[in-house]
């Protein structure tokens, strides 16, 4: 089976959340609340820090290059482009000054965020030369958050802030500075002609997202009416006219469609599905598990072959381990499979204790979350 350097599986508390990175309605569907007030050529705002590693930046040096770089400890994402900052950072060390600035950390949202300090310097210390660059964190006031991310109108992480002669020149995600970086040193980059080409890639997205609302809706209505070979000759008509980032979303729904009145059609829907794209896996194993619908019994069998494929899998990670025992575990705890439940259980937490105490730990298991597991565990054992 091939997989996506873009996916990641993730342990989420007394459960397992399979997350493909970039395959999500999530960041589409965002709305943002508040007018941008913060935008490419305007000014770039302060630096209100509090720093953590390397040397202080005071102010921007209108003869000089910066990337202001926002992350944060529990990202995924933040992390698998810290070591390619580091590596641009090296590369334009005499042209570019780095600066990452931690935000949004998770349990200090009504703390100061001073208090976040200890953590964070852990987690910088334990990157070591991934993090080859100036890192900082936000200050109590919230003031990078607000006056930055939330100001210019960026509800995610990674994101990064290119600035010149002191006006923010690019925004986008930290992965795709490399060309940008060399069009504005070479002197060929337009902000302008930039941003036209960044508003016609948001309007053809809002048209996408309006397609699958449509379909969306079309689907809710049949479905409604128990109409399902209408639902589904509706996904069907419209799959060749999607945006290709709608097929996997398309592709759940009709999924849940023939669920609703055909489980074995969905079952042969998915095995169709995952031989068209190997990183449906994922897709499935959440809409199975995860789904507040209970799913007849050869679904959660489905995902079991699914999981024991994984687990076999040497490119699976103790984490990902940890993950895929949990969703064994589920699926058969929700197969009255009492025994086999607690089994995989107790596996998944055993290896999260050995991951937990080796040298370092990882920030994707602690005592919480082990905490979180075993009371699942207690459940299968009732």
């Amino acid at each position: 089976m091939n997989f996506s350097l873009k996916t990641k599986i993730f342990a989420l508390g007394s459960a397992a959340v399979f997350c493909v990175l970039g395959n999500s309605l999530s960041l589409l569907a965002q709305t943002q609340t508040k007018p941008v007030t913060l935008k490419m050529g305007d000014p770039a705002p302060e630096l209100k820090v509090n720093w953590v590693k390397g040397t202080p930046v005071n102010s921007f040096d209108k003869n000089k290059l910066y990337v202001v770089e926002f992350w944060a400890t529990w990202c995924g994402p933040c992390k698998a482009a810290m070591p390619h900052l580091s590596e641009l950072a090296k590369h334009y060390a005499n042209q570019v000054t780095f600066i990452g600035v931690n935000v949004w950390e998770k349990g200090f949202e009504n703390k100061p965020y001073s208090d976040a300090m200890p953590q964070v310097k852990a987690f910088v210390e334990s990157m070591g030369d991934k993090m080859g660059y100036n890192v900082a964190m936000d200050n109590d006031e919230r003031f990078m958050a607000n006056q930055w991310m939330r100001a210019a109108g960026q509800n995610g992480i990674p994101a990064s802030f290119l600035i010149k002669d002191g006006k923010i020149i690019w925004i986008g995600h930290p992965m795709k500075l490399d060309g940008i970086l060399e069009s504005v040193i070479a002197g060929t980059y337009d902000m302008n002609t930039y941003i036209s080409s960044l508003e016609k890639e948001k309007a053809e997205e809002a048209s996408a997202m309006a397609a699958y609302n449509d379909l969306n809706n079309k689907v809710a209505n049949a479905v409604e009416q128990k109409d399902y070979k209408t639902a589904i000759a509706a996904i069907d008509n419209a799959l060749p006219n999607l945006n290709p980032r709608f097929k996997a979303p398309a592709y759940s729904l009709k999924f849940k469609t023939l669920m609703a009145y055909d489980p074995d059609q969905a079952i042969v829907f998915c095995e169709n599905w995952k031989k068209d794209d190997p990183n449906a896996i994922f897709n499935i194993i959440n809409l199975v598990v995860y789904n507040k619908d209970v799913m007849p019994d050869k679904a959660y069998q489905m995902v079991i072959n699914d999981c024991k494929q994984l687990k076999s899998d040497s490119r699976m990670n103790d984490v990902s381990q940890v993950s895929i025992d949990m969703t064994l575990a589920e699926c058969y705890y929700k197969l009255k499979d009492k025994n086999n439940a607690v089994r995989s259980a107790e596996s998944a937490i055993q290896t999260a204790e050995k991951i937990m105490s080796a040298p370092g730990g990882n920030q994707k298991i602690d005592a919480k979350s082990i905490e979180q597991m075993k009371k699942t565990l207690e459940r299968y054992k009732m």
